[in-house]
């Protein structure tokens, strides 16, 4: 019975000793697990939208799958080896087209050279790769390795020059590429995966009539768009409006978003106006001669139509605002159409506003959407903001950020953003959220706006606007209040600081003083998730206590990391004592050994006294069985 309890007390022991290692092990991945949370939730990025590894790998958490060419989260991605998580780590592809004309066909021949093959990609490729052009396909595919390259050469595609019978078929466009495992390998440049056919040679050879074309080639909803918009003087007679669709041919509407360097809105002035109408509005765009002839020109402003649109130079147009039903912004969208059906239209990257007012207008700020907006919990720091209509004449103060708890409350920050640099940036300081209601909104995605004073016909009033943005995912990050731990010397130029957090400041935001002399600064040099870096000064070397300053609301004082001790090497014994001390122990040890079998063989003999064998038992019970 006593060896019974003893054993449920070692039982109980252990439990209780497993439990809290592993609680300890636990609380160790709690904060990694948190923080990984935190990261994810902090960069929600759309990365399926990226068709190719370099504008994959430039987003923050995406990765590009050198298997599957396509772009994922990091987060979700599998453990291949084969992917690009930086800009530095994607292949290089350069895209040679050759064409050899006679008399019966033209043959054309692809050549892909691979280069910047840091992750092994080369070697995942192999035979069984196929050729497309259009719909037709060719099986045989050449790899060659050479030095640092790859060379992939498809065999020759015989176009029969029958096919070019009139005027109308003077060229023939198609969309190219390579296939391996069934995946489309997929080249930087959109046009290298479209070739387009001559009826004359010196067309496919002779740069002067591209001066008369202009082209365009683009990812877009998960296609490769080529767009090709020629004069009707251009020599070859080729097709004068042609936009595809990877193998949708000849689609009726090209809708460009700026994309390209030969097709896009360069500058409109202004970009805002009265919701009245009558402001004459001037915007420049490149190649417009080339869109212009022969076809109506029809431009819309922020949704609303821009009247009486007019050719005032080879790349401009006038036009005159029309009345707006209601206060709006939007982009400028130019639109050209042919009788023949072809539509073009250039959305610009510029937006455009009108604006509620007789005297003074109201436009509020609109900000970019490609921004990630912030602050920590406890507030003051800097949250830089991009966008339009910072500055106009009718505004009186600086803005107030705000953002919006779950709980209904609107926080304010304590202090004014500054002064805007220009109409497109300024800094704000962000809201304090922290001991706000009971739950902590570290993580959260908030609503935000800003409280900007302005004129009104002639009077001040306040208003409080909230901010328009282009992308209505945009939201403000709650990021958690910077932790520091202690801090060191290293070497005889820089200060390291350690904690947690510390990547969610602007180092611009963080100052670093001796205690004992607080107007000895020390100047930032780096600040990463757990360290801060700065420059040493004499002050702070003589110190045992820094304070350091996040914004205008954290204040801290961090003690100096103990030197480690020198080690203490303990007094060597003599010779004849070291072995004594040595046959002691190992008599002893002799001697534990032994009683330990000797108690192990005593508590087996119990064991098996206390504890009949099983056939012992099964006699026992069948004699019990019996009786009843």
């Amino acid at each position: 019975m006593a060896d019974r309890k003893k054993l449920n007390e070692n039982k109980n022991y252990l439990n209780q000793h497993y439990m809290n290692n592993l609680l300890i092990y636990i609380m160790i991945l709690i904060f990694p697990l948190s923080s990984s949370t935190l990261e994810t939730k902090l960069n929600k990025i759309d990365c399926s939208d990226s068709m190719t590894c370099s504008k994959c790998a430039i987003k923050p958490m995406c990765v590009w799958s050198l298997e599957q060419q396509t772009c994922e989260n990091e987060n979700q991605f599998n453990s291949s080896s084969l992917k690009a998580s930086r800009i530095d780590e994607c292949p290089k592809f350069s895209v040679t087209k050759e064409f050899k004309y006679n008399n019966l066909q033209i043959v054309f021949n692809l050549i892909v050279k691979l280069s910047n093959d840091s992750i092994g990609f080369s070697n995942y490729l192999n035979n069984n790769c196929t050729f497309y052009v259009g719909q037709k396909k060719c099986k045989k595919i050449n790899i060659i390795k050479s030095n640092n390259e790859i060379i992939i050469s498809s065999c020759p595609f015989h176009l029969n020059r029958t096919y070019f019978t009139d005027v109308h078929s003077s060229s023939y466009t198609y969309f190219t590429f390579i296939k391996f495992n069934d995946v489309m390998l997929r080249f930087d440049n959109v046009a290298d995966h479209y070739i387009t056919f001559y009826k004359q040679e010196v067309c496919s050879t002779d740069e002067k009539h591209k001066i008369s074309c202009a082209t365009c080639a683009w990812n877009n909803d998960g296609y490769s768009n080529y767009l090709r918009w020629c004069s009707f003087n251009n020599t070859c007679k080729i097709q004068k409006e042609q936009y595809l669709k990877n193998y949708e041919f000849n689609t009726k509407t090209a809708y460009v978003k700026n994309d390209c360097a030969e097709i896009n809105v360069t500058a409109v002035d202004p970009l805002t106006a009265p919701k009245t109408g009558g402001t004459i509005v001037t915007i420049i765009i490149r190649n417009h001669r080339i869109f212009a002839e022969n076809r109506n020109i029809t431009v819309t402003v922020a949704g609303t139509v821009c009247s009486n649109p007019r050719t005032s130079g080879p790349e401009t147009i006038t036009c005159t605002t029309s009345q707006s039903n209601e206060t709006s912004y939007g982009p400028i969208v130019v639109e050209y159409s042919s009788l023949t059906g072809g539509v073009l239209k250039i959305e610009s990257s510029q937006i455009f506003q009108f604006y509620v007012s007789s005297t003074c207008g109201t436009p509020s700020p609109i900000l970019d959407g490609d921004q990630q907006l912030g602050g920590v919990e406890s507030g003051g720091t800097s949250v830089w903001i991009r966008g339009d209509h910072f500055v106009e004449p009718c505004v009186v103060s600086s803005a107030l950020l705000y953002v919006d708890l779950s709980n209904g409350v609107r926080q304010y920050a304590k202090s004014y953003c500054d002064t805007p640099t220009n109409d497109t940036y300024m800094v704000c300081r962000s809201p304090s959220v922290n001991g706000i209601g009971n739950a902590s909104v570290v993580g959260q995605l908030l609503n935000f706006g800003l409280d900007i004073t302005f004129k009104k016909n002639d009077s001040s009033m306040n208003d409080s606007l909230l901010v328009d943005v282009r992308n209505p995912l945009l939201k403000y990050h709650v990021h958690p209040d910077p932790y520091l731990v202690d801090f060191e010397i290293d070497g005889n130029s820089s200060v390291v600081v350690h904690g947690l957090h510390l990547q969610y400041v602007q180092p611009e935001d963080i100052v670093i003083r001796s205690v004992d002399s607080p107007s000895a600064r020390c100047e930032i040099v780096s600040a990463t998730r757990h360290s801060l870096i700065c420059q040493l000064t004499m002050a702070i070397a003589a110190s045992q206590e820094i304070s350091v300053t996040f914004g205008n609301s954290l204040l801290y004082t961090v003690i100096r990391k103990a030197s480690p001790r020198a080690p203490v090497y303990p007094y060597k014994l003599p010779s004849w004592l070291s072995g004594i001390i040595a046959i002691s122990t190992g008599l002893i040890f002799v001697f534990v050994l032994v009683y330990c079998l000797k108690t192990n063989h005593r508590y087996n003999v119990t064991k098996n006294i206390r504890n009949p064998p099983v056939a012992f038992t099964g006699s026992q019970n069948l004699y019990k069985n019996t009786a009843m």
